[in-house]
């Protein structure tokens, strides 16, 4: 797998195929890079941005929609650039694919950016899909250290890094965008720090039976001291209280 640099890669050598039916009665352009005289697939790596929620799964879907900050501002601008390289790609090719001439302003309204803008004051995010369905998993996940780990333990602000594959342009009934996919993982999940042990040993049960025989030996000596005190008369009795309250 031949990972491409996304700061250098030239957009004008991706290549699109004609469009096919696919599932989701959708069409897909499939997209290649022409590199060194061969038709490549495109795989790109993110930078190290932060999950919002996640890996979110459900019957129909999975997905993680990543923070995109100011340090970022590379990955965002190439996000747009080839935004802008799809929709001119569907303009000039969409007499030959669709059978008819779309006007610019209609494919515009119709394309969908994975960038989506939050609310002011806070970062735009964008969303990839993750193939992974009824467990059937074509993304790999690894922790920070290279170990697999459960899709589930990439949760709400983990910080990750994603290598994406541009699939291509797949195209709806009434919107088209840019199909990306996630085909490996790594999560900085922290998961081997070293945590305090808050055991104390000093607290087991495991001598509980002993603990209860020298119980039992204290209770039978205060008991024989309170029955021979009680058997001796009255003044020998005061005269212990008395020995006792002056001690």
């Amino acid at each position: 797998m031949d990972i491409l640099d996304y700061r250098t890669l030239n957009l004008n050598r991706i290549n699109f195929s004609d469009p096919v039916k696919v599932k989701g009665n959708c069409l897909l352009t499939k997209a290649t890079y022409n590199y060194n005289n061969s038709q490549i697939p495109i795989y790109i790596q993110t930078p190290k941005m932060t999950a919002i929620n996640g890996i979110v799964m459900n019957d129909t879907r999975s997905y993680i929609e990543l923070e995109i900050n100011k340090n970022h501002i590379n990955f965002y601008d190439f996000v747009n650039k080839l935004d802008e390289h799809n929709i001119h790609i569907t303009y000039t090719n969409s007499e030959e694919w669709f059978e008819q001439k779309l006007p610019m302003d209609i494919i515009d309204d119709f394309y969908n950016s994975p960038i989506k803008m939050t609310k002011m004051n806070t970062y735009p995010t964008i969303k990839f899909k993750i193939p992974l369905y009824k467990n059937k998993k074509g993304c790999d996940i690894f922790s920070e250290n290279g170990i697999p780990i459960d899709p589930k333990n990439v949760k709400k602000n983990t910080d990750v890094i994603c290598i994406l594959e541009l699939t291509g342009i797949k195209y709806f009934k009434h919107r088209f965008e840019c199909e990306w996919n996630v085909v490996q993982l790594k999560a900085f999940t922290n998961e081997n720090n070293t945590r305090e042990c808050l055991i104390d040993e000093t607290l087991l049960s495991d001598n509980e039976e002993e603990e209860e025989n020298i119980y039992s030996i204290e209770e039978k000596k205060n008991k024989i001291n309170i029955e021979s005190i009680l058997e001796q008369p009255i003044e020998n009795i005061e005269s212990v209280e008395s020995v006792e309250s002056v001690e």
